[in-house]
């Protein structure tokens, strides 16, 4: 049985797809597809995902979408003893995980989304005020999550952190977080930044994500002026 993953660096639910994969040790196939130019619109594409999202995976006629669903799958599938650390049995600790997702999944990278769809269409050329409010407002509710605990679910990293991180990576590559108002949200975005699964697979992606919203943002700056 072979997997598919459907992805491109620079998106943050696709950078935690891959690093789940790589914990457990998974062998996949690649492969890229490019959002802004629609690849993954095709009736094929489409079929496969009706979101028509990235990340989605296949598996011998079974697909997948968001990455949530799909870092929950792959841990029941693929998940040895050694890895029970990411998603424990303890069920008040599953459901902690779990809510962190869900926030993560409707809250956090909805605002995310605020800004890279309006700054793909070429309407964005900055934060605005209500979009600054929105993302410190998630800042605020990360940094109460962090208040007993070290990391966002448990003592010890688990999927929650791995899902959140990437949209973190993005936002603070945007708006960074300020230490003074949030520094338990601080301290755990330097622990995370700082693991090696991170420095391998998320933070290349989230570089790249950074640079090209600012460059769009930049470029759709210049082409407002110009119909002035």
């Amino acid at each position: 049985m072979s997997t598919t993953i459907y992805k491109v660096d620079a998106s943050p639910p696709a950078r935690a797809v891959l690093m789940v994969a790589d914990l457990l040790g998974i062998k996949y196939n690649a492969c890229d597809i490019n959002p802004l130019l629609r690849e993954q619109d095709t009736p094929d594409m489409t079929k496969k995902n009706p979101m028509r999202t990235v990340p989605f995976i296949e598996e011998d006629g079974f697909c997948l979408g968001d990455s949530h669903a799909i870092i929950l799958y792959l841990f029941d599938k693929y998940g040895k003893p050694e890895h029970s650390y990411l998603y424990p049995t303890d069920k008040r600790k599953r459901a902690t995980i779990n809510q962190r997702l869900f926030f993560d999944c409707g809250i956090l990278f909805p605002y995310l989304r605020s800004v890279m769809a309006p700054t793909y269409t070429g309407r964005l050329t900055e934060l605005s005020k209500s979009i600054v409010r929105n993302i410190e407002d998630g800042y605020r509710m990360l940094d109460a999550y962090l208040s007993d605990s070290m990391y966002l679910a448990d003592d010890v990293m688990t999927l929650a952190d791995l899902s959140v991180i990437t949209t973190m990576s993005t936002l603070h590559g945007l708006l960074p977080i300020d230490s003074t108002k949030y520094p338990k949200l601080m301290n755990w975005f330097i622990n995370m930044s700082e693991k090696e699964i991170c420095k391998k697979i998320n933070q290349p992606g989230a570089d790249q994500h950074v640079a090209g919203l600012k460059a769009f943002m930049e470029n759709n700056k210049t082409n407002q002026k110009s119909k002035l």
